[in-house]
Parts: structure tokens; C-alpha cells; sequence
């Protein structure tokens, strides 16, 4: 059984938060797999009240949903990826554009995080691989000097390295994103804003375009009891595919 370290239960609420979202956004805890306060709490040892405020957390991050008496990780349909990517599109396009005239030394830190990408994914780091991703694109949106702007890319920031880690299977995925990371580097380099909006632009809708066809989903269940798989079980194993 995984245990939280001991503390208040708001302290250990956000631990468990914290380590929810790792789980979440690296696809340890599926899409769809239905959580439940008992089965949480003795899996990380917790009372319900810190284990309500974590799930809270995660409502509100968008990265979990009601279902019935109980919370699920959420499952994004294609329809929800298409939009949430053109939203992403508008802003971190407007981001890079606004970077090369603001900040064009943050090229150096870019250069570095993409080297660290590399490195990682050759070790076969992929859950370092995918934060220095996200890293990437917000480094990005610092250097656009708009807070309002870094707020709402930040907003999305959760979510994005959910799809980012939806896409690691693709053939060839984590060559093609660090290839256009460089295209969009050595555009911001020569100041040439247009080119580096159409290269994140690229970037941005080949999650879309990209993705493989997939067959209809399955009718949904009548409610959170009508079968116990993609349930959290109390010894911590999510079903199906998880350790």
C-alpha cells in the first residue's frame, strides 16, 4: 500500500493531489477508471477528508468528473482533443509570436530543454520527457510577456500533458515533437515571428491530425456500479491495464 507522510489532513490532501495528478496526466490511471473515497484512502492510507479535498482539486483541474456517487478520470473524446488543440493553437501561437519580440534570449533556455528531452527519452524517461514538454511551450509563454496570457495557457497545463501522453503511441512520436520543438526554436531564433506561429501552429494541430482512427466508443454503463472494472481497488490496482 502506497502511504502519504504523515501531516494535517489539508497537508496530506495536497499530496495526494499531487500524486493523483502524476497518475492522471501519465495515463497510470486510465481514462474512465472510477475512484472511489474508501478504496483511495486505504490505497494511500488517508482519512475521506483529505481524499475529498484531492478529488476536489482534480474537479476543478478538469482532470476527473462526477460519476453518480462516485469521481472517473475523465475521457476525452476526439471532438473535446480537437477543441481543446484549437484553443491551445490560438493562444501559444499568439505566445511564440510575442516571444520573439519580447524575450528573444529565452531561445537559450528553450535550446536547453529540448537537449534535456532528448536525453530523457533516450533513457526512457517518458513521464521526464513529457513535463520537459510542457515545460517547453510555457517557457515560451513567459517569454510572451502577457500574464494574462501565461495564466491561461497555465490553465490548460494539466490537461495538455494528458494529450501529450495520449499521443506516445504513434509511431516515431517522440523524434516527430522534438523535431518541430527545433523548427520552432530556430524560426524564434531569426526573429521571424509568422514562421515560428505557423511551426507551433503545425505542432499544435498535428495532435489532431495525427491521431489514429479509432472505432465507436461503447454505449456508456447505466451508472458507477454496473461493472467493477476501471474501479481503483482498495489494493491500489486499476483495471484494466494498469500495474
Amino acid at each position: 500500500m502506497a502511504t502519504l507522510p504523515v501531516g494535517t489532513d489539508t497537508a496530506r490532501g495536497l499530496d495526494l493531489y499531487t500524486a493523483m495528478k502524476a497518475e492522471i496526466v501519465s495515463l497510470r490511471l486510465a481514462p474512465g477508471t472510477q475512484l472511489q473515497e474508501v478504496a483511495l484512502g486505504q490505497r494511500f492510507g488517508v482519512s475521506r477528508t483529505p481524499v475529498r479535498e484531492a478529488l476536489q482539486g482534480l474537479l476543478h483541474d478538469g482532470l476527473v468528473e462526477r460519476f453518480g456517487r462516485f469521481y472517473r478520470v475523465i475521457r476525452m473524446t476526439e471532438a473535446e482533443i480537437r477543441d481543446f488543440c484549437e484553443l491551445r493553437e490560438a493562444l501559444e501561437c499568439m505566445a511564440v509570436g510575442l516571444a520573439v519580440a519580447r524575450e528573444p534570449g529565452c531561445t537559450t533556455v528553450l535550446e536547453r530543454l529540448i537537449a534535456q528531452q532528448e536525453t530523457a527519452f533516450a533513457q526512457g524517461d517518458l513521464d521526464a520527457f513529457h513535463a520537459l514538454d510542457g515545460a517547453f511551450h510555457l517557457r515560451i509563454g513567459q517569454g510572451a510577456g502577457n500574464a494574462a496570457l501565461l495564466r491561461q495557457m497555465e490553465m490548460l497545463h494539466d490537461k495538455a500533458t494528458l494529450v501529450r501522453a495520449m499521443e506516445g503511441s504513434r509511431p516515431h512520436w517522440a523524434g516527430r515533437v522534438v523535431a518541430e520543438h527545433r523548427r520552432i526554436l530556430d524560426a524564434m531564433r531569426r526573429r521571424e515571428a509568422d514562421i515560428a506561429a505557423a511551426e507551433m501552429r503545425y505542432h499544435i494541430r498535428s495532435v489532431v491530425m495525427l491521431r489514429p482512427r479509432q472505432a465507436p466508443a461503447p454505449p456508456p454503463e447505466d451508472g458507477p456500479e454496473a461493472s467493477p472494472e476501471g474501479t481503483l481497488q482498495a489494493s491500489g490496482a486499476v483495471h484494466p491495464g494498469l500495474p
